[in-house]
Order: structure tokens, then C-alpha cells, then sequence
């Protein structure tokens, strides 16, 4: 399970009304896997790919009908969009890793790919004879070059399992076809690993 930050800048978001909610964090899944290729002094160094993606959404609240039963007068029409953002990242890495059989920690580094995707439901503006209805939204930053670094641990409970967590941080690089800036986002996971 990995929880990711989302970039907060305007940029990454289809147009929507001021006030509008989005996500500040996601989750997902991270899965990967890591081949311990030479030993370096006490280290370990490995190579690996990490896959990641993770959802995060806003709703707006329901309105409460009055006490005493359904109002006469219909709804009116949602005024600000629910926002949904996926992040996607490929991240490959080189490893250095200290410990034991039994457990040990590790950092690692890498160049990989990240993309935000963000859409937005349908929602109304104006009043009376100007009131109109904005169609639900989307938009992809597209792949862009992603530098990610972090480090974590795994501790074996028996000869195959072993608990395991990360810290990463995804460094993306802006630009892509809508032209977004650069963000960095953080991720932690925990799980299990497997040998």
C-alpha cells in the first residue's frame, strides 16, 4: 500500500471555480523487484523497477434536504466539481543495502517516468438565464522524466516473508503537452516482500 502527495499547482488541473477542493494525498499500490547483483564492502548493490500508482479524490458534500421532508423546489445544480488525481510513476533504481539475511535497510536512486492525470465531474455557473453547465474535465501531464530517491527496510519473518516499508521522493521534471511545472512528490509504502 503506498499513500503519494499530489501536486497542488493549478497547472496539473482542468479549469475550476476558486474554492475548488482537490486532493492533497493519494492511495495505491507500489509493487517492484530488486536483483542483488555484486557485493560493494559491507554493502549489497542491487538493481530494480518500482511501479506506483495511486488515486486521491475531493467530493463535494451532499446538500441536507430541510427537516420535515423533500423541498418543493429542485436541487440547485453543484457549483464546484468533485477532482479526481491518479499518479502513475516507473521508477527504476540502483541500490546499496547493509544487514543481515534476516533484514536490512537500503537507499536507492533512479531515472525513471511519473504523469499526473486529474478530471473533474460536471458543474454549474452562473444564474437564472446565464446559468450554464461546465462538462467534466480532464487533464494528462503526460510522461514526463521523473528523478526518484529514497530508502527504506525489510525485516524477514520467516525464510520468504518479510515486512517491508519505503520513503520516496519523486523529483518530476515540468513540461509534457499541457506544460506543467515542476513538483516534487513524496511517497511512503509499506507491505510485504518476497525472495
Amino acid at each position: 500500500v503506498v499513500s503519494t502527495a499530489v501536486p497542488q499547482q493549478a497547472a496539473f488541473y482542468p479549469a475550476v471555480p476558486s474554492g475548488t477542493l482537490i486532493p492533497t494525498r493519494s492511495l495505491g499500490f507500489d509493487v517492484g523487484a530488486h536483483v542483488y547483483v555484486l557485493r560493494l564492502g559491507p554493502s549489497r548493490v542491487g538493481v530494480g523497477l518500482e511501479l506506483l500508482r495511486a488515486t486521491g479524490k475531493t467530493t463535494v458534500p451532499t446538500p441536507v434536504p430541510p427537516p420535515g421532508g423533500a423541498s418543493a423546489t429542485p436541487p440547485a445544480p453543484q457549483t464546484r466539481p468533485d477532482v479526481t488525481v491518479t499518479v502513475r510513476a516507473l521508477a527504476p533504481q540502483v541500490s546499496f543495502n547493509f544487514g543481515s539475511a534476516d533484514g536490512w535497510s537500503y537507499v536507492s536512486a533512479g531515472i525513471g517516468r511519473a504523469g499526473v492525470q486529474a478530471t473533474t465531474s460536471a458543474f454549474g455557473s452562473g444564474s437564472g438565464t446565464t446559468a450554464a453547465t461546465t462538462p467534466e474535465g480532464t487533464l494528462e501531464s503526460g510522461a514526463l522524466r521523473s528523478i526518484n530517491f529514497g530508502g527504506g527496510a525489510r525485516w524477514f519473518t520467516n525464510r520468504h516473508v518479510a515486512f517491508s516499508f519505503d520513503i520516496r521522493f519523486h523529483k518530476v521534471a515540468g513540461g509534457g503537452p499541457v506544460e506543467v511545472p515542476a513538483t516534487t512528490l513524496l511517497a511512503a509504502s509499506a507491505g510485504m516482500s518476497f525472495r
